[in-house]
C-alpha cells in the first residue's frame, strides 16, 4: 500500500478514473430532433426527381398519342383523299386500339359533284399503316342525278390515275349499318329514290368488289305521292348482280320482283305477285287515279337470248286489277291482261296481247323499248262492238263491268224491255321511267244503245 494515500482516498480516486465516455459521440435528442426536416425535404426531392425522370416520358407519350398523332392522322387522311380526287372533312380524331376514329365526317367526289357523304363516325380497323376496314353507322348519303351520268362519272374515275381499287390508301373492307341515302332524279326528274335503315357491306378483293345491300324501308317518291315502302336486296359479284324486291316487307317471300344482270344489261326479269290489295304492296289506287280498295295479281317474265347487241328479248305478263271503282259506273269492273312480245336491238313488239275490260275484249298493240337508263312503252287497246245486251245481263263477280246499269233502271222505269246497238271502247297508255311526268293513259267507251218500249 502506499503509505502516502490512504485506502480511502485511493479508494476515490479510482472512481474518478472509471468514469469512461458514452460509446458513440452523438447530437443529442434535440439535436436529432432538429434534424429530422432536412433528411425529409432530402427524400421529397428525390422522389419527385425519380417521379420527374418516369413522367416525363409518359407525358411525352400521352400528347404524342392525344394531340399529336390524332393530328397526323387527320392531316394524312385529308391530304390522301386529296390526292385521289376526294374533298374530305375531319372534325376531330381519336385513336384507340384498333386504328382509329373520325368524327363529323363529309366527303364529296370531285368528279362527282353531285353526290356526298356525311358521317357522325367513322372507324377505321387498320393493319401496320394501311386501312383494313372503314365502318359507319347513321351514314347519310345524298345522291342527285341519273344513274347512267352517275355511273360513268364512277367508271372514268376509277380508270383514272387518281381513282381505282389499289393503293394502301383504299380499305378492304366497308361496313355501313343504319344509313340513309337519297336520290333524286335516279330513275327520272321527278322520281326520289329512299332507303332508310341501309346496311351495306363492301369487300374488294380486285378492282370489282362483292357486294351485298339491304333495307326494309325503301320509298320512292313520284309526282302526287309515293310508293313503298318495300325491301330490297342487292348482291353484286364481278360480271353479275341481282336485286330482289320485296312489295310486301310483312311477307318478302310472296311479292316479288326479281332483276339479273351483268356488267353490260339485265340479263333476265320476273315478277311474281298472287292476288293482293294493291295499297299492301306500297301502291297507293289513288296514285293512279283509281278509287276503292283494288286488288293486283301478275305474272311477269323477260330475258333476252343471243349475241349482246343483237340479242332477242321474249317477254309475257299475265294478270289483272279487280274491283276498281270508276266514277259514273255504278259497280266496280276488273281489267285482266295477258300479252306476249319479242324483238330485239333494245326495241319489243307487243304482238300477242289481249286486254279485257269487263266483257270488253281486245288486242292490244305497242313497243317497249329499253335504255341504258330505263324504259318506254307505247301501247294501244280497242275492243268491241258488244251488243248491249251482253251488258243488261247479270253479271257474275269474275264480270261486274256495266255500262247499262242506269239505261236498265230507266227502261224498267219506262216500261222499256229490251236494248239495241253495241259498245265499244278503246285506250293509250304512254309511260316512259325516266319521266314519269310524262305519262298519260286516255279509255274512251263508246256506247250506241237504244231501247225498245214493250208492245
Amino acid at each position: 500500500m502506499d503509505p502516502e494515500f490512504p485506502f480511502e482516498e485511493r479508494a476515490k480516486r479510482a472512481a474518478l478514473q472509471l468514469d469512461l465516455p458514452s460509446a458513440m459521440p452523438g447530437p443529442s435528442v434535440e439535436a436529432a430532433v432538429a434534424d429530422r426536416e432536412p433528411l425529409a425535404a432530402l427524400v421529397r426531392r428525390r422522389a419527385a426527381l425519380v417521379a420527374l425522370a418516369v413522367g416525363l416520358p409518359v407525358l411525352a407519350g400521352v400528347v404524342a398519342f392525344e394531340v399529336i398523332l390524332p393530328r397526323y392522322v387527320r392531316r394524312t387522311c385529308i391530304a390522301q383523299a386529296a390526292s385521289h380526287g376526294i374533298v374530305l372533312a375531319i372534325d376531330d380524331v381519336a385513336i384507340d386500339a384498333s386504328g382509329f376514329v373520325l368524327r363529323g365526317v363529309k366527303a364529296t367526289l370531285v368528279a362527282v359533284p353531285d353526290a356526298s357523304i356525311e358521317a357522325l363516325e367513322v372507324s377505321v380497323e387498320t393493319r401496320g399503316l394501311k386501312p383494313e376496314k372503314l365502318t359507319a353507322s347513321g351514314m347519310e348519303i345524298a345522291v342527285s342525278g341519273r344513274w347512267s351520268g352517275i355511273g360513268a362519272a364512277l367508271d372514268r374515275w376509277r380508270a383514272s390515275d387518281q381513282g381505282g381499287q389499289g393503293g394502301a390508301w383504299a380499305p378492304a373492307s366497308l361496313v355501313l349499318d343504319g344509313s340513309r341515302i337519297v336520290w333524286k332524279g335516279a330513275f327520272a326528274e321527278q322520281a326520289t329514290f329512299e332507303a332508310a335503315g341501309l346496311h351495306l357491306d363492301v369487300a374488294w378483293s380486285g378492282r370489282e368488289p362483292t357486294m351485298h345491300a339491304t333495307s326494309s324501308n325503301v320509298t320512292l317518291g313520284v309526282p302526287g305521292g309515293a310508293l313503298g315502302p318495300w325491301r330490297v336486296d342487292l348482291d353484286h359479284e364481278p360480271g353479275t348482280s341481282r336485286a330482289r324486291v320485296a312489295l310486301d316487307p310483312a311477307v318478302p317471300e310472296a311479292c316479288t320482283v326479281l332483276v339479273v344482270g351483268n356488267d353490260q344489261a339485265v340479263t333476265s326479269a320476273d315478277v311474281s305477285i298472287p292476288r293482293s290489295p294493291m295499297a299492301r304492296l306500297g301502291v297507293p289506287p289513288a296514285l293512279l287515279g283509281l278509287h276503292g280498295d283494288p286488288q293486283i295479281e301478275s305474272t311477269l317474265n323477260w330475258a333476252p337470248f343471243g349475241a349482246q347487241g343483237t340479242a332477242k328479248a321474249i317477254a309475257s305478263a299475265k294478270g289483272g286489277v279487280y274491283g276498281i271503282t270508276v266514277d259514273g259506273i255504278p259497280q266496280p269492273i276488273d281489267v285482266s291482261w295477258d300479252v306476249t312480245a319479242a324483238g330485239h336491238g333494245g326495241v319489243i313488239d307487243i304482238r300477242e296481247g289481249r286486254v279485257a275490260v269487263g266483257p270488253l275484249v281486245g288486242a292490244v298493240r305497242g313497243t317497249l323499248k329499253t335504255y341504258a337508263d330505263g324504259f318506254r312503252v307505247d301501247a294501244g287497246w280497242s275492243a268491241g262492238p258488244v251488243p248491249c245486251a251482253a251488258f243488261d245481263a247479270t253479271l257474275g263477280p269474275g264480270q261486274p263491268l256495266d255500262f247499262a246499269y242506269h239505261l236498265r233502271k230507266l227502261a224498267e222505269s219506262a216500261g222499256l224491255t229490251s236494248l239495241s246497238g253495241n259498245v265499244s271502247a278503246s285506250a293509250l297508255l304512254a309511260f316512259d321511267s325516266r319521266d314519269l311526268g310524262a305519262t298519260s293513259m286516255t279509255f274512251t267507251p263508246k256506247a250506241n244503245c237504244d231501247m225498245a218500249i214493250r208492245r
